[in-house]
């Protein structure tokens, strides 16, 4: 039996291994940066991919990585480098290997779910690798800039910024990318946001994702006032979460109740370990504003990319 659990083991690394194209990021660092607590799930495991400035704990660690254990999910985690500020296309590298790995760890279909940048990359990576699409059912973006953010685009308006915010703005050669490659018939999409968005907007255009769910806080409760940060705190949004991954097919607004707008943070909180997140936004802040890291022009796009950037 242990032979046989070991060849097990061994084929499904060797499937993680081996990517649809070469990474260019060695296999070490890619599995060094994952990290799954998938044994004792009842149900689907959740690939939890953060935003630019951030790290797995800071934007995971004291919300979703508490909440959805409790209700029977899996958890992976996957450390972007350098905190996701340098080029996104390498980022996505770590996500891909990140989610074939959560598949074979936890031995079933996953939902993959990320915030801000993450929630581009759950898109990206689910459109490029056609091996992740055909392992998940659900791919969730919480306010992700899946169409880029007016921000980016004031960021590089005199011509030199740093390479993420090149990737990151409206028309950027990455957003056009991850807009025009084709929607694969599954996963299902949901794309939550927020008009009150101070980092991606304009909303809803930003975070569209053409065929796909797009569903607006506002939606839900149309008074209720939720940032950037507060998407990943939000009783709203997190009833939507829930609903995506109870339900075959995307969130509905309609299925969630009227009186979930009376509720302000979703269950089960950290509220000590969200203080935490103040520390992503110095990172975004210096990652985004560092001059000696500007350039000139986005970088290029990987091959598999570049026919529809």
């Amino acid at each position: 039996m242990r032979y046989i659990s070991t060849l097990i083991l061994i084929a499904a690394s060797c499937f993680v291994a081996s990517p649809a194209h070469a990474s260019p990021v060695p296999s070490a660092q890619l599995e060094a940066a994952t990290w799954c607590d998938a044994a004792s799930a009842t149900r689907r495991t959740v690939l939890l991919i953060h935003g630019t400035g951030a790290t797995p704990d800071e934007a995971w660690a004291w919300n979703y990585e508490k909440t959805l254990p409790a209700a029977g999910f899996g958890v992976c985690t996957v450390t972007l480098p350098d905190r996701a500020v340098r080029d996104f296309t390498v980022s996505a590298e770590y996500a891909a290997y990140a989610a074939r790995y959560a598949y074979n760890r936890s031995g079933r279909k996953i939902a993959i779910m990320g915030h801000s940048q993450g929630g581009l990359m759950a898109v990206w990576i689910a459109k490029f690798w056609p091996d992740i699409a055909a392992h998940a059912d659900d791919v969730i973006a919480l306010a992700g800039n899946v169409h880029g953010t007016a921000l980016a685009n004031t960021l590089c308006v005199t011509g030199s910024c740093a390479p993420i915010a090149w990737q990151m703005a409206i028309g950027s050669h990455v957003t056009n990318a991850a807009s025009n490659a084709p929607l694969p018939s599954a996963p299902s999409f949901t794309s939550i946001a927020s008009r009150d968005d101070e980092i991606v907007y304009p909303q809803p255009y930003a975070s569209t994702v053409d065929g796909g769910t797009t569903i607006m806080v506002q939606n839900v409760c149309p008074l209720r006032i939720v940032d950037h940060g507060l998407m990943l705190a939000d009783a709203v949004v997190y009833r939507l979460v829930l609903d995506a991954l109870n339900h075959d097919g995307p969130a509905s607004a309609r299925r969630i109740p009227s009186t979930t707008c009376l509720e302000t943070t979703m269950p089960g909180i950290d509220p000590i370990g969200a203080v935490g997140f103040a520390k992503t936004l110095t990172a975004l802040s210096v990652g985004l504003l560092n001059a000696t890291e500007y350039v000139d022009h986005e970088p290029a796009l990987p091959a598999y990319a570049e026919p529809y950037g």
